[in-house]
């Protein structure tokens, strides 16, 4: 087991699950929350610990929570080696951005330190393991559970598949006359009526989209087309019906244009019958954590801790009833 700072207790131990829990232990009229190398951990002492900040319910249920992936999802020097990887790729897209790796590394420590959540890179690649952890409890649940959480899905994040063609331009606001030539011979022949996908594969400008028809997959209410492409591409993107295409969309360096390519339920439902840790029916819901929580037996030890994170737990569910109420 491994050392872990939960405010200022620090533990080492895993929070009484089914299999390793002290079953009620008391010791000098003390309950033991849970037991260590290096002695108890008492129930007082934890619920104090985490229950004087003011968001101390979600401070109970993060540190319980934690202990159960730890316990039931260990980190795996896969997941390290995958976590490594991602640490990489972000570091490569800072090298990209300044003229040496140090000024690069340098960047990126200063981004986590003012995000908040990182206090170094080391904590930073900890984290994205932890991430990895995370996601393969909520996959194992939804790969469970798939009709019931792809139907909320479908409800919820209306998702459909996206196709864009990007015409670069190097100042969209007054483009060159090639660059108005390449856009109108676009638009006449989409006008036409030549496919969007075989108008994408021949003249797209975006590189990571152009080999596939230009298409970007499944696109959902939790997408990010506005970072990687301009503002309003998503409002667009969601806006649109199936067989639609879209007006020209300027952002700061081209234009484009976007399709629906289907709204279909059952088209969708294929694309992700495969859940990977990749796939947005683990992201799309903020509330999936605490349908996944509900599915373990916790034996908590210690009747205060069990009312309060039971309780928090409720809460979260009853505001993910509402939300679906009021979609």
């Amino acid at each position: 087991m491994k050392a872990k700072k939960i405010t200022a207790l620090a533990l080492s131990c895993t929070l009484l699950f089914t299999g390793c829990s002290a079953g009620g232990k008391t010791e000098n009229g003390k309950s033991v929350a849970a037991s260590t190398s290096v002695g108890n951990i008492y129930a007082d002492d934890l619920y104090k610990s985490l229950s004087s900040g003011a968001n101390s319910d979600s401070s109970l249920f993060s540190y319980v929570l934690d202990q159960l992936i730890d316990e039931k999802f260990p980190a795996t020097s896969d997941m390290k080696e995958s976590a490594n990887e991602m640490y990489k790729n972000v570091l490569n897209s800072y090298k990209q951005q300044y003229s040496s790796e140090k000024e690069a590394l340098s960047a990126l420590k200063s981004d986590l330190k003012s995000s908040g959540q990182y206090t170094s890179i080391s904590d930073y690649k900890k984290k994205l393991v932890y991430s990895i952890q995370y996601s393969q409890m909520i996959k194992k649940y939804v790969k469970a559970h798939f009709d019931s959480v792809y139907n909320d899905y479908y409800k919820m994040a209306t998702p459909r598949k996206v196709s864009i063609i990007s015409i670069s331009s190097t100042n969209p606001s007054s483009p060159t006359k090639s660059e108005k030539a390449k856009l109108k011979e676009v638009q006449a022949l989409l006008k036409e009526g030549q496919s969007f996908g075989s108008v994408a594969s021949k003249y797209s400008d975006d590189t990571s989209t152009k080999n596939a028809d230009g298409s970007l997959g499944v696109v959902d209410t939790t997408n990010s087309l506005d970072n990687t492409y301009a503002s309003g591409v998503s409002a667009k993107a969601l806006a649109l019906k199936s067989g639609q295409t879209s007006s020209v969309i300027t952002g700061t360096s081209a234009f484009y244009i976007l399709h629906c390519d289907t709204t279909s339920k059952s088209e969708i439902k294929k694309e992700l019958k495969n859940v990977t840790i990749d796939s947005p029916l683990l992201t799309y819901d903020n509330y999936i954590v605490y349908l996944v929580y509900n599915t373990y037996h916790i034996n908590y030890g210690d009747a205060t801790i069990k009312k309060k994170v039971q309780a928090y737990v409720k809460k979260q569910l009853a505001a993910r009833t509402k939300e679906r109420k009021d979609k």
